[in-house]
This record gives C-alpha cells, structure tokens and sequence, in this order.
C-alpha cells in the first residue's frame, strides 16, 4: 500500500512536500505556501550559478549609474555561457525581454527571477498533475494542481527574488511542527 502518490513524484524532496501538501485538505493554503517558497528558492540557488547573477547584478548597477543607456542586448547576450541550461537560462531570457520592454536598472534583473520563478512554480504544477493523474485519479491530479496555482498566486515571490539576488539575506525555512499544540490550524 502507497503512502500516496507524492512518494514516488520524481521530483526533489521539497516538491513531494509540496504536493503532499496540497494533496492533503487538512493543510491550508497559507502551508501549502510556506512549503512551496523553500521548493521554489532551492530550485533557484542550484540551477542559478552566482557567478552568472552577479554579472546581472553588475549589468543592472551599471546601467542605473549611466547617464546616456548602452544598448543592454549585446550585454546581456555576454552573459549566456554563464546562465546555464536550467532556469538561469530562462532568467536570462526574462531579462532581455525586461530590458526590451523599456525596464532599467535593477528592475531588469527582479522581473527576469520574478517571472522566471513563476515559470517554475506552474511547470512543477504541471508535472505533479501528470504524476497524480498516473498514479491517482484525474479529479484529485486537478485538486493538487489547483491548490499549488493558487500557493504560487499567494507565495512571497518578491520575498524569493530579494534573497536570491542578495546572497547574504539568507534562506526561507519550513516551519516544522513539533508538539501537540501545534497542530492542524483551525
């Protein structure tokens, strides 16, 4: 007997937690949040190497001290070998199109990690839903799904995108409940 189809997700042990999460009625959607925002900021400090968000840094510091604005593309293009093939790639996608779009500054750099975590957060979405419909029923693939939407909507995303591109700020925690009193909330 299975302890639920979040057990054998093929996903990183914070993703399972997020997916029991939301597989389970007794959580709220404020839990389902605090599990998602660690998931989602380990996805971003393995896959985002620091050597390619600090030369993003330093492109969007650059361009806030200039007075006349250099072309950003060649600049940002310049950063491609170091932003990987995960989500510093698509960061870095995100960037360009925030910089095409008329963002300056370190503006460029909070909306590529902003939407780029998004991207993340409903591709996870999407992948615990196949996983559920393979192993469970559709109705309950559609429930998990919903409930991770509705924890990205909610989740501090500004809050993830602060600390990863200032490395020293530290890292978000699950709250672990230890007693009886710390129960399911009501």
């Amino acid at each position: 007997m299975s302890d639920g189809p979040h057990r054998s997700l093929p996903m990183r042990p914070k993703w399972k937690r997020v997916a029991e999460s939301a597989d389970n009625a007794a959580f709220g959607a404020d839990e389902i949040c605090n599990a998602l925002v660690p998931a989602l900021e380990e996805d971003c400090r393995s896959e985002v190497s620091a050597e390619f968000l600090d030369g993003l840094r330093r492109f969007c510091t650059d361009q806030e001290t200039l007075l006349f604005k250099k072309e950003a593309l060649p600049a940002l293009e310049s950063l491609r070998d170091l932003s990987g093939s995960g989500m510093g790639r698509v960061v870095l996608e995100h960037a360009i199109q925030a910089a095409a779009t008329g963002s300056v500054g370190i503006d460029i750099a909070e909306k590529a990690v902003n939407h780029a975590l998004r991207d993340r957060g409903a591709r996870c979405a999407r992948q615990v839903e196949e996983h559920y419909c393979r192993e469970s029923s559709v109705p309950r693939a559609n429930q998990v799904r919903g409930r991770i939407e509705k924890a990205i909507g909610d989740a501090d995303i500004a809050g993830i995108t602060r600390r990863v591109l200032n490395p020293g700020t530290g890292k978000a925690t699950v709250e672990k409940r230890a007693g009886l009193e710390d129960g399911v909330k009501l």
